[in-house]
């Protein structure tokens, strides 16, 4: 009997260790995610990577320069089943796209909403920021 009650213990100790860095793995606190901004940039580089895709995009900043700014997704599988695959967004083609910062103001964060050139609206969001939210100015 003791046995038996030593290893529900263990048993028990290591569901929720586990438990715990599942959940971490899924924060989205280094994302301002009441924070919701519009930005056109051209894609550099789409990866459509597990756990987690990434969107790098080009950013004309006031003076003209550019900055490359990354933005989180959702996982392949995630985005296959909303129509997203790894050929959607090509380098050098301009998308508008809504996003969440990331909190130490870095240039990136989590990705809401894309806007293609040819019209499209796509939802590569993996739940850092809304990305059914509608956008706070029309898009051009």
């Amino acid at each position: 009997m003791k046995k038996l009650i030593s290893s529900l213990s263990f048993v028990a100790a290591a569901a929720m260790l586990t438990a715990s860095v599942a959940q971490a793995h899924h924060s989205f606190s280094m994302f301002d995610g009441k924070t919701q901004l519009v930005k056109t940039g051209t894609v550099v580089r789409w990866a459509f990577n597990n756990p987690h895709s990434w969107l790098y995009l080009n950013v004309k900043n006031e003076d003209g320069t550019l900055t490359l700014w990354s933005f989180e997704g959702s996982s392949p599988t995630g985005l296959i089943q909303r129509g997203i695959t790894g050929d959607t967004f090509k380098p050098g083609a301009a998308v508008t796209f809504m996003y969440c910062p990331l909190r130490d103001g870095r240039p990136g964060g989590a990705i809401g909403w894309v806007k293609l050139d040819d019209g499209k609206s796509l939802n590569p969001a993996d739940g850092g920021c809304n990305g059914n939210a509608e956008p706070k100015e029309p898009l051009k």
